[in-house]
């Protein structure tokens, strides 16, 4: 499991994961930003101006560009359809990826 935004750092790891068939499942938990950041500037800088912290214009679709690679992906919006999604995934004995989309915990 991982934000969409420390995803970026290593996306091509969807391409080997294919290329190898190896039984991954990935978790992209997306808040459209890089939260971490954000919260590190509130709590040690206090401020809540944030440049080039929100992944938005335009949205990254982690599923199209799973799928782009060769990975199955499927988006969960719902807090209820990620038990099932991810022992479908676990189940596929292939790579899979899941796009969970979460709040972004600052109001935008």
């Amino acid at each position: 499991m991982i934000g969409d935004g420390s995803a970026m750092y290593g996306i091509q790891a969807l391409w080997s994961a294919a290329h190898l068939k190896l039984p991954l499942t990935y978790v992209i938990a997306n808040n459209r930003s890089y939260r971490i950041l954000k919260e590190r500037l509130v709590s040690m800088r206090s401020t809540d101006r944030f440049t080039g912290m929100d992944i938005r214009d335009p949205e990254i679709d982690y599923t199209g560009l799973a799928r782009s690679m060769g990975v199955k992906a499927q988006r969960v919006t719902d807090p209820e359809a990620i038990a099932p999604a991810l022992r479908e995934a676990l189940q596929s004995g292939e790579p899979r990826l899941i796009e969970v989309m979460v709040a972004d915990g600052f109001g935008s």
